[in-house]
């Protein structure tokens, strides 16, 4: 019972972590620039889009904290550097292959592609640290 109440909060920080670091390229960007998210929010900003945000980036948390119990013990390191490494591994699946994408089409701007590597290495990996040392196996 423990692991999994651990499981869960883990996935909830990692979900407001991710949550704050988009809200801040938003601030910065004027514009929602993580290819994982940007297409699934054309509305207008409002708070029911933020809280939109807040719940689908929750959902992205548990999924990590999920993955994060599932491959524990074969990711390298101890303690944080496990986080880090599992943080920057969905990073590389999730930011880079759509940028891939949109270099190839060559509808990509070099402030975005900044902007998107930045955001998401930044918010994955902080992420992958919270819920390591959350759920210490």
């Amino acid at each position: 019972m423990e692991k999994i109440f651990r499981l869960v909060l883990a996935g909830i920080v990692a979900g407001f972590v991710l949550f704050l670091v988009a809200a801040l390229a938003y601030k910065y960007n004027n514009q929602l620039t993580d290819p994982s998210l940007r297409y699934l929010f054309r509305e207008n900003i409002s708070m029911k889009w933020f809280y939109k945000l807040l719940f689908l980036n929750i959902g992205m948390g548990m999924v990590m904290a999920g993955f994060y119990s599932v491959i524990n013990g074969g990711l390298p390191g101890k303690g944080m550097i496990k986080g880090i490494f599992m943080g920057f591994m969905i990073w590389f699946l999730l930011i880079t292959q759509p940028l891939i994408t949109l270099i190839a089409a060559g509808t990509l701007t070099q402030g975005l592609l900044i902007s998107w590597l930045a955001q998401g290495l930044i918010s994955y990996v902080a992420a992958g640290i919270c819920i390591s040392v959350i759920y210490k196996s």
